[in-house]
C-alpha cells in the first residue's frame, strides 16, 4: 500500500512506564514529526491521570480524547482512525510516529490485519513500512518506576479522578475492565478496599503486566 519512496512509519515500542512518550516526543523534534497514540485508555476523555497521559509535549498527537468514558472503541474502528491520520500525515510530508502501550491496536496498524464484522482473520495486508523501534530496560529498575508512579497518581488526583468518572455516570465494572490502573482504586473509592490494599494490588498487577509484556 506504502508508495514507493514514503518514509517508513515509526513505532516506538515497549512495556509500560518504559519511557515511549519521552522516546517518541525526542524523534518528532529532530525529524518534524508528530505523534499517533496507540494506548486503547488514553482515547478516553476525562482519564488522564490513570492512562499518564501527557498533553504538554512539544510535539502534536493524535488519537487523544475521541471517546467517551463508557463507549467501545474496536481494534477495528481505531485500525481506520489510524489510517486515516498516518496516511494524513506522510501526504502533507509530516513523519508519523506511533507510540502507545496497546500492542494489539498497534499490530493491527503495523502488521496490517484484516477485519471482517470487527474481528481480526489470519490475512494481514500491510500498509506501511515500519521502523521499529523497542525500549528495553532492566525489569527491577522498571518495577521501582512503576511502584512509585503510583504514588505519583495518588498525590496528582487519581482518586477524585474516578470519583468524578462515577459521578457521571460511568459504571464501576468499565472501570474496573479498563485494567489495573483504574481497578483496585475504584474497588477503594466504593469502599471494598483499603486504600492501601489498593496500592499493593495495583503494584502487584503493574508487575505482572509488565512481565505478560516481556514475554
Amino acid at each position: 500500500m506504502h508508495k514507493e519512496g514514503d518514509a517508513p512509519l515509526i513505532a516506538v515500542i515497549g512495556s509500560t512506564g518504559s519511557g515511549k512518550t519521552a522516546l517518541a516526543e525526542a524523534i518528532a523534534l529532530q525529524v518534524g514529526g508528530e505523534l499517533v497514540s496507540c494506548d486503547a485508555k488514553q482515547a478516553y476523555r476525562g482519564m488522564d491521570i490513570g492512562t499518564n497521559k501527557e498533553k504538554d509535549l512539544g510535539v502534536a498527537q493524535h488519537l487523544l480524547d475521541i471517546k467517551n468514558p463508557g463507549e467501545r472503541l474496536t481494534v477495528a474502528e481505531y485500525q481506520g482512525m489510524a489510517y486515516q491520520v498516518i496516511d494524513s500525515l506522510q501526504a502533507r510530508g509530516v513523519q508519523p510516529i506511533l507510540v502507545g502501550g496497546s500492542m494489539l491496536y498497534a499490530e493491527a496498524v503495523m502488521n496490517g490485519y484484516v477485519f471482517d464484522e470487527a474481528k481480526k482473520s489470519n490475512l494481514q495486508q500491510p500498509r506501511y513500512r515500519v521502523l521499529k523501534l523497542g525500549i528495553d530496560i532492566d525489569r527491577e529498575v522498571l518495577k521501582e518506576r512503576l511502584s512509585a508512579r503510583t504514588g505519583e497518581w495518588l498525590k496528582m488526583g487519581l482518586v477524585e479522578e474516578i470519583q468524578r468518572l462515577l459521578q457521571e455516570g460511568v459504571a464501576p465494572e468499565w472501570l474496573d475492565a479498563c485494567g489495573q490502573e483504574y481497578r483496585f482504586f475504584t474497588r477503594y473509592v466504593q469502599g471494598e478496599i483499603s486504600l492501601e490494599e489498593a496500592v499493593r494490588l495495583t503494584n502487584t498487577s503493574l508487575h505482572q503486566y509488565v512481565k505478560r509484556q516481556y514475554t
